[in-house]
């Protein structure tokens, strides 16, 4: 039983959370301590991603059988927290901005973003990698689409970090410090957005607060608060996973130099690389469920409004269907990973990281043909067991 109550259990399962998950695989699925069921295994994952039985919310009169961090679920309103009707409706509202043409109309920008980030530092010899390059290329390229003002930027991503923190299990505060923590940011962010808000109704740009405060007057389809908070959702979502994608994936070849050759050589690889990098170590973990119904599965009874989380780091090395799962291989013949979730809740914005780490893993490792990462052996990451990410990476390389 993967039991994760004391500092130091936790602080083993987030800094390699892999060899619990095995365990876990060989039990196919579990029912944790806190009463949620844990499945590990691909084709389980698949199945429940998929299964209309399974949804967001708990049916009313179900509710008491979420985990007590739970008891909450039924008042978060995002489109990452609901069920159709209200997802359809909202969802399709940020569709547009993300079809595939227009984010791959987007290379050019973000090709010239990383050149100029990179054009500061390699002079020096050495950075901080998740802090000036990870994080500055997808916070930039959401907050460029959703048209926040540049001078507001640094105070959007300390909120967006304070409230990924607060989706964690930090053993040296209680739930309901980052609970009271992280209303204080959605609260601060709200009251700026309904500024912004008022701004762009008057001085509209080509943007998307824009574009839908335009067709949200023209259709009324949207309220200010739902538009508030899944803009809050599209930036802290949209850049804080792409972020630990590309923290991981430099990680991954640190560790794996004969693989980093490989893309040195032949960087037509590089979108095949992003794919494996999303199965070897992805940057969400896990996803909540919630049955909907009655559930006979796996040989358990799974009760409606009982919650099952889909643990996708295991899914994405289940020994069923991958060869060797634990071995880095760019080359490797990759099924869907489920990295970026499945079904009607599919990441809207998972075509935008992947091509946001191709660039900037190509440009780095043109750039930089030779780099090591001195804290390689001592990297810490963050007690969160939905998101997974080193906290810092010191990389080092000659000029």
């Amino acid at each position: 039983m993967l039991n994760l109550k004391t500092p130091e259990a936790l602080k083993e399962f987030v800094q390699d959370p892999y060899p619990a998950l095995s365990f876990l695989r060989k039990e196919r699925m579990v029912k944790s301590p806190n009463g949620e069921w844990l499945i590990a295994r691909d084709a389980d994952v698949d199945f429940v991603l998929r299964d209309p039985r399974f949804g967001k919310q708990p049916l009313p009169g179900t509710e008491h059988r979420l985990p007590f961090y739970a008891q909450d679920y039924t008042e978060r309103d995002s489109m990452l927290d609901i069920d159709p009707p209200n997802h359809t409706r909202i969802r399709s509202r940020f569709v547009k901005a993300f079809s595939a043409r227009r984010i791959e109309g987007m290379r050019p920008s973000i090709e010239s973003l990383v050149d100029s980030l990179l054009d500061t530092i390699i002079a020096r010899g050495r950075m901080e990698a998740m802090r000036e390059f990870a994080r500055p290329i997808p916070s930039t390229i959401i907050a460029d689409m959703l048209g926040v003002p540049e001078a507001d930027r640094p105070r959007f991503n300390e909120v967006s970090m304070g409230l990924i923190e607060g989706l964690g299990v930090d053993p040296t505060t209680t739930l309901k410090e980052r609970n009271a923590r992280s209303q204080v940011l959605r609260t601060e962010f709200s009251d700026y957005l309904s500024a912004l808000f008022e701004h762009k109704r008057t001085s509209p740009q080509d943007d998307l607060i824009s574009a839908l405060l335009h067709r949200n007057e023209a259709e009324e389809a949207l309220t200010e608060e739902e538009l508030i908070i899944n803009i809050l959702l599209l930036f802290v979502a949209g850049h804080e996973t792409t972020v630990n994608l590309i923290g991981n994936s430099i990680v991954a070849l640190a560790r794996h130099p004969d693989q980093l050759q490989k893309l040195r050589e032949t960087p037509a690889l590089m979108p095949k690389a992003v794919d494996e990098f999303l199965r070897y170590d992805s940057s969400v973990q896990q996803l909540p469920r919630v049955a909907q119904a009655d559930v006979e599965f796996a040989g358990h009874t799974i009760l409606a409004g009982e919650m099952v989380i889909l643990l996708l780091g295991s899914a994405n090395r289940d020994e069923a269907v991958y060869q060797d799962p634990d071995i880095l291989d760019i080359e490797r013949r990759i099924k869907r990973v489920k990295s970026f979730g499945g079904g009607a809740h599919y990441c809207l914005g998972a075509q935008l990281a992947k091509i946001e780490t191709e660039i900037a893993l190509h440009k780095l490792i043109a750039r930089v043909p030779t780099f090591s990462i001195e804290n390689l052996d001592s990297l810490n990451y963050p007690f969160n067991l939905f998101f997974r990410g080193p906290e810092r990476l010191d990389m080092t390389w000659r000029v």
